[in-house]
């Protein structure tokens, strides 16, 4: 006679190993998730920290561009001295570099030519002071620029003409801050215009160094690849050494600065962040496994002693009372008194 109880034991074994699997798998997926998710994070806490870095280095060079613009305006309220000092200016008509003084109509000095006597110490301490400053321009609305120094440079002359032929051919009646990603060569330039009764008088030009005010991030975190983006989400700076072959197969989280209206990009690369929890996704899948069994194994045996074992020898009772011997087994499992007391007592009264 077959025994269901066994046959329901063997089938409970068989369904216990898929639910482990499943259940194993199922944990292991979810720590996978988790680990992904916390990788993400960990790279965006970074990124807010890279960012906020930025911010601390470019606030002070913001500070100073505003505190020439104060003083700028509080040195024009300042009645106009007699000098004859001469400032070495650049004519950007002609781009030849004339130094002299710029007359108005009565044949006195232009107040503009007095307002950049007055402002030669904010030109002379401006890189001193500012380590990423590493020019100060003014170009005026009469077709002259100023840049502090004894002379110009042709370099520095020729790539300011083209840069104002490029960029300052629209009129722009912007009051605040504007942000060029392109300057001179690594170079990034802030432009504040200097307006006094609602017309423009001219313009102040900071060139900032990507180099210097980039570098301490890059080597800092040189296990990643950050990008500095502009307003529109075109590339200024990299810290790849070569331009990126394919971005489709990284992943790209953006912190918006907000010091200026640019962004840090941080690339990852997919496989990384994919690859990077597989082995735990294996060890958690095995550590799930191996709980799961033990636990499945302890059950079964447990079900093996205490009905599986005992149902057994119910078997074997009913087949000796059946071929008529006047006792069963002799030994009565724990607990199953009762029930081979019944078995016995209806073989006998069907008797």
């Amino acid at each position: 006679m077959k025994n269901p109880v066994y046959i329901e034991y063997r089938r409970s074994m068989v369904i216990g190993i898929l639910l482990l699997l499943v259940l194993s798998g199922f944990g292991a997926v979810v720590h996978y998730i988790r680990s992904i998710d916390a990788t993400v994070l960990q790279n965006k806490v970074r990124l807010a920290a890279v960012g906020n870095q930025l911010d601390s280095e470019f606030g002070p060079v913001l500070a100073f561009m505003e505190a020439v613009r104060r003083a700028a305006l509080l040195k024009l309220t300042i009645p106009p001295l007699e000098t004859d000092t001469t400032l070495p200016i650049l004519q950007l008509k002609d781009g030849l570099a004339d130094v002299g003084v710029i007359m108005d109509s009565a044949g006195n000095t232009n107040t503009e030519m007095l307002l950049l006597l007055r402002l030669q110490p904010y030109f002379e301490l401006a890189q001193e002071t500012q380590p990423h400053l590493v020019g100060m321009y003014y170009v005026s609305e009469q077709g002259f620029a100023y840049n502090g120094l004894p002379k110009w440079s042709d370099y520095v002359a020729d790539h300011l003409l083209q840069w104002r032929r490029d960029n300052m051919s629209e009129p722009n009646y912007e009051r605040g801050q504007v942000f060029y990603p392109e300057f001179l060569p690594q170079q990034v330039a802030v432009v504040l215009p200097l307006y006094v009764d609602d017309n423009r008088v001219g313009r102040f030009i900071f060139a900032l160094s990507l180099e210097s005010l980039l570098a301490p991030l890059y080597q800092q975190h040189q296990d990643a690849v950050f990008m500095l983006l502009d307003q529109s989400g075109q590339l200024i700076n990299s810290s790849l050494q070569q331009p990126m072959k394919s971005i489709d197969e990284h992943l790209l989280q953006i912190q918006r600065l907000s010091s200026m209206p640019w962004s840090i990009g941080q690339l990852e690369q997919k496989t990384n962040v994919f690859t990077s929890g597989l082995k735990e996704l294996l060890w958690h899948w095995l550590s799930y496994a191996l709980l799961l069994g033990v636990f499945l194994l302890v059950m079964q045996y447990r079900y093996r002693r205490r009905t599986l074992s005992p149902s057994s020898r119910l078997f074997v009772h009913i087949e000796r009372l059946a071929q008529g011997r006047s006792q069963g087994v002799r030994r009565v499992p724990y607990g199953w008194n009762e029930v081979f007391d019944r078995v016995s007592d209806v073989r006998k009264t069907s008797e």
